[in-house]
């Protein structure tokens, strides 16, 4: 595979790359705004999500959702790494027949995104992606639906590590974590397009200004962000039931009409709930 020629596709969805240049974090931390995939192919250096670190030496593998603050330091000069970025937009999407993003889900991935090394799970990483480089070839009409149905799996197994982890019920998470973990499983569970912030907080038991600076902090993202991130996660996987008529999926995500949820589906991603349907092949 001659990654460095695989650059993001023409929509900036997805990309594959050797080249540090091109790797998404640096020095300094920053919020994610893509998902990444990778292994360390020569050298080390140390990356750090939130308040977690790992060290990156060849075979470790990377795995990356976009809202974490990352940063990647202590690089030597030969550090070299094999990895695909994928956009928020296409994460969403890939996610949406699969499971919600759940609270749960998203704060294990703080402490646990760095695996190995083995060298089997090298030849394997590798060899996916040389199968999203025979993808990123595909005509335009079904190259975006190819790369995604690859990611699903990429995903669903990472998923099924987390799922299968004795350890994943009994993480420890800070006041403040334990807070956002709180409004996110909120968000997922009642969430309504008019909803208030304030009723958001006042469940919580804070104040609505201190619940947009917490979140704000804990993700780089607004709470109102997250808001409309679940309420389009649900919409999505709605629109995939293709016995669901678009007045059922409104009173499923909570809107009052499917005029309402039109405008706000069209607001946040710029096209119509049904132009959305005839992009889903499966």
């Amino acid at each position: 595979m001659d990654a460095q020629s695989l650059k993001m596709d023409e929509r900036g969805e997805f990309g594959l790359y050797t080249r540090m240049a091109d790797f998404p974090a640096g020095e300094y931390p920053a919020y994610l705004a893509e998902g990444v995939g990778g292994v360390c192919t020569s050298g080390s250096a140390v990356l750090r999500v939130f308040s977690t670190e790992a060290k990156l030496t060849p075979g470790v593998i990377v795995i990356l959702l976009p809202w974490q603050l990352v940063s990647l330091k202590e690089a030597s000069t030969d550090f070299g790494m094999t990895f695909f970025c994928v956009s928020q937009d296409m994460f969403t999407d890939t996610l949406s027949s699969l499971w919600r993003l759940t609270p749960e889900f998203f704060f294990y991935m703080h402490k646990h995104f760095a695996y190995g090394p083995t060298g089997e799970n090298t030849r394997r990483f590798l060899n996916f992606c040389d199968l999203l480089s025979l993808r990123t070839k595909y005509s335009p009409q079904n190259r975006r639906e190819s790369i995604m149905q690859l990611l699903r799996v990429f995903y669903w197994d990472v998923y099924t590590v987390y799922v299968d982890d004795p350890r994943a019920g009994r993480l420890n998470y800070s006041r403040k974590e334990e807070l956002a973990f709180r409004f996110l499983r909120l968000i997922i569970e009642e969430h309504a397009p008019n909803m208030e912030l304030a009723s958001y907080a006042a469940k919580l038991g804070v104040s609505a200004k201190y619940l947009t600076s917490l979140i704000r902090h804990m993700s780089g993202h607004s709470a109102r962000e997250w808001i409309v991130y679940y309420t389009l996660l649900e919409i999505k996987s709605l629109l995939r039931e293709s016995s669901l008529d678009l007045k059922t999926i409104a009173a499923r995500a909570n809107f009052p009409d499917q005029s309402s949820l039109a405008r706000f589906f069209r607001r946040y991603t710029g096209i119509t709930p049904l132009q959305y349907r005839k992009t889903i092949h499966f």
